[in-house]
């Protein structure tokens, strides 16, 4: 299907196997290389930002409430106190009317669980059998070539394409097409503005309508969930919040105009992990928040990778990253905060033969990084939408593959202990 999945995840490829611009490549550099940079800078990092987690954390709950009933607990880091203060927007936001609470998917285990990382129901089928678990969502990407592309996907096709799969589609939309392959750089950071300002236009409101209408025509799918401009704080794909105002005008015009015609889609607004907005000031993500009345999911993105996790300690740390980098604990925060669940699209463990790797800073077959992970979702459940594990075999990918080839063994013993 090089014309659907396929391709789209070539194109996926490129960015998780580019070492990132911005702070930490600098940082890495300046430092003197990965190795002094691990053992000189990182450390002294992690704690800054555990000590600014903290006294935010006390600055917020020593003068908010406690619990009200809601269903959603104090979200606290592994070793870090997160805020507890309810507001749906900060003290300089004004505040917004909430959708209704979304419910996660459907589950029949400790939390909603699927995979990210096949094209085929084959392919997420296999990912099931090795870990002796159904799948209850599955994430796919449309293809991003053109807007018929976008407005009518592939997915559920056939039942080869997720026709009659079981569980729940996570929809991955892009905000507007691609431009040709091969544009990158500045000429790819022009297409994003001009296209968004467009967008903010609601020049686009017209094609989100009719992706409401094609999820209202697949039986049972017009409660999907959608990743509307997935990792809008990065550089890589043609959508980037690097005007921040129009981002957010761009994404709430699209969200309510699916909405308009399929009001039970769930809207899943998912930032990268630790990377800031692509702005000269490398600004906060959450800045670029749209509103709680157009997002029913918060979702992070996040892998063993810049930086890696290869103890529980170091886990803690960049789980509590905060901003303009923040990490998956940090997330969690924003979202109770906001009172919405929060997802986790694509995670998993980074090979030390992909870029990362290369780098000196990916984890490598890291089963303490996929028990960390479970306990986070084990812990958070209660406002856990859904996981998907990224299964990912390409060479200038992830290499993150658990079945099918099973490329990170110990990692895979630990998922199937820890998922079956």
């Amino acid at each position: 299907m090089p014309e659907r999945g396929t391709r789209d995840r070539s194109r996926e490829a490129s960015r998780h196997g580019e070492r990132p611009a911005g702070w930490y490549g600098r940082l890495v550099e300046v430092s003197g290389g990965p190795e002094r940079f691990r053992a000189r800078v990182l450390p002294g990092v992690a704690l800054v930002g555990v000590l600014l987690l903290g006294l935010t954390a006390w600055a917020l709950t020593s003068s908010s409430g406690g619990g009200d009933g809601s269903g959603f607990g104090v979200v606290a880091a592994p070793t870090t106190s997160a805020p507890t203060q309810d507001a749906a927007a900060g003290a300089d936001r004004p505040a917004t009317a909430s959708r209704a609470r979304a419910r996660p998917a459907s589950t029949t285990g400790a939390w909603p669980t699927g995979v990210n990382g096949g094209d085929t129901a084959a392919d997420a089928g296999a990912f099931a059998a090795m870990r002796g678990r159904p799948n209850d969502v599955v994430v796919l990407f449309a293809t991003r070539d053109s807007w018929s592309s976008i407005t009518n996907p592939w997915i559920g096709d056939s039942p080869a394409h997720f026709a009659n799969f079981a569980g729940t589609w996570v929809i991955s939309e892009p905000m507007f097409p691609d431009p040709a392959v091969g544009t990158t750089g500045a000429a790819l950071a022009q297409w994003s503005a001009d296209h968004m300002a467009a967008c903010a236009q609601h020049q686009y409101d017209g094609y989100y309508k009719q992706i409401g209408a094609w999820l209202n025509s697949k039986p049972n799918r017009a409660n999907s969930f959608v990743r509307i401009g997935w990792e809008f704080n990065g550089t890589w794909f043609s959508w980037q919040a690097t005007d921040p105002e129009t981002y957010k005008q761009c994404f709430r015009n699209e969200a309510s105009a699916l909405l308009s015609v399929d009001p039970h889609a769930r809207i899943d607004w998912t930032v990268n992990a630790h990377t800031p907005l692509p702005t000269a000031s490398m600004g906060d993500p959450f800045d670029a928040y749209p509103g709680d009345d157009v997002v029913d999911v918060i979702g992070v993105d996040t892998y063993d990778q810049y930086p890696p996790s290869p103890t529980a300690a170091a886990f803690d740390s960049q789980c509590s990253m905060g901003a303009p980098t923040p990490g998956l604990c940090t997330v969690i925060s924003f979202a109770q905060k906001h009172r919405k669940l929060f997802s986790v699209p694509e995670w998993g463990v980074v090979g030390k033969d992909s870029g990362a790797g290369r780098a000196g800073t990916a984890g490598g077959d890291n089963p303490t990084y996929i028990r960390a992970m479970a306990s986070i979702f084990k812990q958070y459940g209660s406002m856990l939408a859904y996981e998907a594990y990224f299964n990912n075999s390409e060479s200038n990918n992830v290499r993150s593959s658990l079945v099918d080839p099973d490329l990170q063994p110990r990692s895979a013993a630990a998922y199937r202990e820890l998922w079956s």
